[in-house]
């Protein structure tokens, strides 16, 4: 290793830190075997850096070194924060019906994401199933990230002859999902059947995981099969169950906009895995 200035040193890693970021933003879009090459390509930078490091251990030069790799501190102090999402490049896809809904739900044609439903009997019973389908994106590259969920129950506490409803029988509902699949592909979703849609929900903290986290690409598209399960009717209409779904995307690339370095939770080290892939 050859030894030199600190400011030669700095300069040079900022140079391997700035191609070490173009190579990892191109992985998400290449073939596989490019992605082959960049992944050892990768090796040797972080090798190349590392040795740096240790070089600028010696000379002096951590404080400068850290700085050129985006790893800034005061006093010789690391400090770690959760990475946010790019600007606008972490997006959410709405589901919409397929078509005209009938039975117990309701929408405003095949253009409005949100789904009511209704009672369907007496006691506590599901509705029948519906599949839910996201657009398709011809103007951009997306990878899936998560599934949301939300959805609201409003109770109506007069039945439609008159009578009040007594408030230990007072109705609820509840969103079940299963099946999340992309152009027709294998089950996204750890569970076979139907599973709560509250563990999607959107206000929950942290985001429910995946089987495996596909690139989404025109003419593929995302559906979903849901149902509305009501609890404690005790006559049809006392209940109006209003949800929605969305899938959580990270824009690879736009038409428009081009491409970028990819969020924390869409880098290809994140999206190393043995045997198949949808990609």
């Amino acid at each position: 290793m050859t030894y030199y200035g600190a400011d030669q040193q700095t300069a040079k890693v900022q140079q391997l830190a700035e191609k070490k970021a173009q190579l990892q933003a191109a992985l998400p879009v290449v073939d596989d075997a490019r992605a082959a090459a960049i992944e050892a390509r990768l090796d040797r930078i972080d090798a190349a850096l590392q040795k740096e490091i240790a070089h600028a251990k010696a000379i002096g030069n951590v404080a400068a070194i850290k700085a050129a790799m985006g790893i800034d501190g005061i006093g010789g102090l690391e400090f770690q924060a959760q990475a946010p999402a790019g600007v606008g490049r972490l997006v959410r896809l709405p589901f919409y019906p397929i078509a005209a809904l009938t039975g117990n739900y309701e929408a405003v044609g095949t253009t409005v994401p949100v789904v009511e439903a209704s009672g369907t009997a007496f006691g506590t019973a599901q509705n029948a199933s519906i599949v839910l389908r996201t657009p398709q994106i011809s103007w951009a590259t997306l990878r899936i990230v998560g599934f949301e969920t939300e959805q609201q129950c409003q109770t109506n506490l007069v039945t439609a002859a008159g009578a009040g409803i007594a408030p230990a029988s007072t109705p609820n509902a509840k969103l079940v999902v299963s099946d999340l699949k992309i152009g027709g592909g294998a089950n996204l979703f750890t569970h076979e059947d139907f599973a709560d849609g509250q563990i999607y929900d959107a206000d929950q903290p942290e985001f429910c995981g995946l089987r495996d986290y596909p690139i989404l690409k025109s003419p593929n598209v995302a559906e979903v099969t849901v149902a509305s399960l009501n609890i404690g009717v005790t006559a049809v209409g006392d209940i109006a169950h209003q949800f929605s779904c969305a899938l959580l995307c990270e824009v690879l690339q736009d038409d428009n906009y081009g491409s970028h370095i990819p969020g924390p939770y869409a880098r290809s080290g994140a999206m190393v895995r043995k045997g198949g892939s949808f990609i």
